[in-house]
């Protein structure tokens, strides 16, 4: 495993490395069941307001919103962190008292790219989605 690839600490069947969508990624090591809990996002907890105007001046955003009012700034959290975006996902997000879980949608085969469909964008104009799946939005 080369330095620019790194196991997840709390889980060896997930790997850190280079992502073809956006700077870094996770990826299955070994093929993965669907429909499985893959682990959790961790970060800190911040009132969203304020939250979505940091995120408007970064070109990476780290923010997934809990409640209407506070949402959970990932920046600093754990590997899932690097989750990237994608219009046709392999994982989802479930939030559930406060906590952000990542689940397997389907099948995912060793060697593919763990993503989420994170949605709309707080910057204005959108952001380019680099996926490059079939049926790509392009826009978020």
């Amino acid at each position: 495993m080369s330095k620019e690839t790194r196991r997840l600490t709390a889980d060896p069947r997930l790997i850190v490395r280079g992502s073809g969508i956006h700077g870094r990624g996770i990826f299955a090591a070994i093929a993965l069941p669907g429909r499985r809990k893959l682990g959790e996002v961790t970060g800190k907890r911040v009132r969203l307001p304020e939250a979505r105007q940091a995120v408007v001046r970064q070109p990476r955003i780290y923010l997934v919103e809990l409640t209407r009012r506070y949402a959970l700034d990932c920046s600093t959290g754990n590997d899932f962190r690097h989750l990237n975006h994608s219009c046709r996902p392999n994982c989802y997000l479930r939030v559930s008292h406060g906590r952000v879980e990542v689940y397997s949608k389907e099948a995912i085969a060793a060697g593919s790219e763990l993503t989420v469909d994170y949605g709309a964008t707080p910057h204005e104009g959108g952001m380019t989605c680099r996926c490059g799946a079939a049926r790509c939005k392009e826009v978020l």
